[in-house]
This record gives structure tokens, C-alpha cells and sequence, in this order.
């Protein structure tokens, strides 16, 4: 095997080699860091939970539609959120864990902290001031739903090794917190109105504002604690860019609620929501490029050139670029040529996304170089097969 020393001055610290993480996912009952999260949930989940039966009970009809249609905005959007992954495909029980933390546990705890907020604002800036609810609201919400991604990154079977994983776990809790919260806005005003309520509710809060609500805010924030945890960069960079982002998150949260530019909820939400938009898709941005360094790095100085080589990786850096590939696999050979195709590239990414998590050397590394040396090799075959059939 053709395998060479990692060079540490090149590769990122994710590169190096780690110790594997005892589970596969966040559940690790060896973990006081686990414990004490799971604790949090129970607690936010009394707390939050008779809430949610109010919503339910207050009205049936439109509770129950508050409940489908906000369910299915969370698992729409949660699609959406994978396809924005690069290279990874995370746990299903972590990314539940996620959605758990950002849907009961935050704001169950939300219930006592968003008053005592509240009241500590109105204190300083006046009870009357229509600016006290954007200052409390982020203050609150944003720390609440950072700490779910926190503790993921304490926990080693989580994998958050990368300002991407931060991201997109923060977008998770998010996702959560925005789909338990909008239900009860729309259930408890639809109680009230009627089921034309819940759908203009639903339409403002969910389709107009859901490029730019919760899951945007945290997401910016989980980034930079993403990178704090990871980054090779000095301690004082590394909190630089965690307060950073997180004063970030809750300045946009802030603005997105500020009581400026009229009264017209509709007009109000894309204006402001907007630029808030472009801030995350340029933090988007930040962390996948910082994800494919990492991946380049493993490729040219980690993984062996007969598994993963800096020219493979080329076609793997992006999704149009493996796609690209696959046509060209297809003109060459047909289908079958191209499903190869396909199979192989899954295989290598699911290689270099071990050796990032778990370091090389690992028993998953292992077992998935194997994988791409059958699947390299069934690729030949059929290239061969469609090259002689020509």
C-alpha cells in the first residue's frame, strides 16, 4: 500500500490522526456531557410541553393543521439542510438530537429565561420602549440554542469537526426552535381567528420568514463555535471568531425583530430578511471552503493516491463536479458505467469522512478502503467492457 506520513505543517488539525469516539452518535452514556444534556431536554420538555397541548386543545381544527403543516415545513426544510452538506452525511440519531434540543429542550427553558430577560431590558431601557422585545428575544434564544450545539461538540460520538458540522448542527436547532415556536404562535392565534389565521401565519412566519429566522441565526453562531473547536489557529483567533459569530447571530436576530420599516408584516420580514439572508450564505460560504481545504489536505497527505488522490479529489470537490464526472462515465460506458461511478465516489467520500472524523488508521478507514479498492476495480472492469464493446 502506497501509504506517506501526514505532514502537519500542511494539514488542518481535523486531519490529524484522533482517537475514535467510544459511540456513533451523541449517545454516549459514558459521558457526563451527555447526561447533563439530557437532563436540560427533560427539564425543557416539562416546561415546554403543556404549551404545546394548549396549541393542541385550544382548538383542535387548527391545532391539529398548525401541527401538520409546521411538521411538514421541518422536514422539507431538514431535506433542504442535507443538501446543503458538502462531503458528509451525519448521524440521523445526532441530527434527532438536534431537532430534540432546538424543539423543546430551548425553549422549555426559554419559559423562565425570556421574562427575566424581558424585565432586565425593560429595566435598563424602559418598560414602554418598543425596541425591548428585539434586544431580550436574542439575548435569550440565541445562547440557548447555541448550548445544544455545544454540547455535540463535547461529546466525541457527535463528530463536530469542522466550522460545517458547527453550521449545519446549528441550523438543525434552529430548525427545531423555529418549527416548535411557529406552531404555537399559529395554533394559539388560530384558536382565536380561525383557520384563515393559521395560513397567513404559517405563510409569514414559515415561507416568507423561513430563509431568514431561527436556523439562519444559529447556524452563523454553531459555525463559529465549530471553528474554535477545531481550527489550528491561536486560542485568541479561535475566540475572536466564536464571539464574533455569535455576537453576529444575535445582532441579526435583533434586526429581524427591530420595530423599523413600517407596520407591513410582509414587506417588513423580506426587507429585513434579505441581507440577513446574504450574511448567512456568506458564512455558508466561509465554512466549505474550509471544509474542502480540509478534504484536499486529507486526499493529498493522508489518504494513499490508490484510494483518494489529489486529481480524484478534483472531481469530488464539488457536487457539479462529481456530477459532471458521471456524465462523462455515462457517455463513455452507459449507465452501468456511471452507477460505478457514482458508488465509487460515494465510497471515497465516505472514506475521507472517517479519516476526518476518526483519523487514518481507524477500523472504519479500514473497512472503507476496501470498499473503494472493490469498487475502483468493478469501475475498470466495466470501463474495459464498454471500451471493447466499441
Amino acid at each position: 500500500m502506497n501509504a506517506r506520513e501526514p505532514q502537519p505543517l500542511t494539514v488542518t488539525l481535523s486531519a490529524l490522526p484522533r482517537m475514535s469516539p467510544r459511540t456513533a452518535s451523541f449517545i454516549d452514556v459514558r459521558s457526563w456531557v451527555f447526561w447533563a444534556g439530557a437532563a436540560l431536554t427533560v427539564f425543557g420538555i416539562w416546561r415546554w410541553t403543556p404549551l404545546v397541548i394548549s396549541g393542541l386543545s385550544g382548538s383542535p381544527t387548527t391545532g391539529v393543521l398548525s401541527a401538520i403543516l409546521w411538521l411538514l415545513y421541518g422536514l422539507v426544510f431538514l431535506v433542504l439542510l442535507y443538501r446543503l452538506e458538502l462531503f458528509e452525511r451525519r448521524s440521523p440519531a445526532t441530527v434527532f438530537g438536534a431537532l430534540l434540543w432546538g424543539a423543546l429542550a430551548g425553549p422549555g427553558m426559554g419559559v423562565i429565561a425570556a421574562p427575566a430577560m424581558h424585565d432586565l431590558v425593560a429595566a435598563a431601557i424602559g418598560s414602554d420602549n418598543p425596541w425591548v422585545p428585539s434586544f431580550a428575544a436574542p439575548l435569550v434564544e440565541e445562547p440557548l440554542k447555541l448550548l445544544g450545539v455545544l454540547a455535540l461538540a463535547l461529546i466525541p460520538g457527535a463528530r463536530v469537526r469542522s466550522a460545517a458540522d458547527g453550521l449545519f448542527y446549528g441550523a438543525v436547532v434552529g430548525l427545531g426552535f423555529q418549527v416548535s415556536e411557529g406552531f404555537l404562535y399559529t395554533a394559539t392565534f388560530g384558536a382565536e381567528s380561525g383557520t384563515n389565521t393559521v395560513t397567513a401565519m404559517f405563510l409569514l412566519r414559515g415561507i416568507i420568514g423561513g430563509l431568514w429566522s431561527h436556523a439562519t441565526f444559529a447556524a452563523v453562531a454553531g459555525a463559529g463555535l465549530g471553528y474554535f473547536f477545531n481550527a489550528t489557529a491561536d486560542l485568541k483567533r479561535r475566540t475572536g471568531v466564536l464571539c464574533g459569530t455569535v455576537a453576529l447571530s444575535i445582532a441579526l436576530h435583533g434586526f429581524f425583530d427591530a420595530p423599523v420599516l413600517g407596520t407591513n408584516p410582509f414587506v417588513n420580514s423580506v426587507v429585513k430578511g434579505l441581507p440577513v439572508f446574504l450574511l448567512f450564505l456568506a458564512v455558508l460560504r466561509w465554512a466549505h471552503l474550509r471544509e474542502r481545504r480540509t478534504f484536499a489536505g486529507l486526499a493529498a497527505h493522508v489518504v494513499p493516491d490508490d484510494l483518494v488522490s489529489p486529481g480524484d479529489f478534483s472531481t469530488l470537490a464539488t457536487r457539479r463536479a462529481r456530477r459532471r464526472a458521471r456524465r462523462w462515465a455515462r457517455r463513455r460506458g452507459g449507465y452501468i458505467t456511471a452507477r460505478a461511478l457514482k458508488r465509487l465516489q460515494g465510497a471515497q467520500l465516505s472514506l475521507l469522512t472517517a479519516v476526518h472524523e476518526d483519523g487514518w488508521g481507524s477500523p472504519r478507514t479500514v473497512e472503507l478502503s476496501r470498499d473503494v479498492r472493490i469498487l475502483a476495480a468493478t469501475l475498470d472492469r466495466r470501463q474495459a467492457e464498454a471500451d471493447s464493446r466499441r
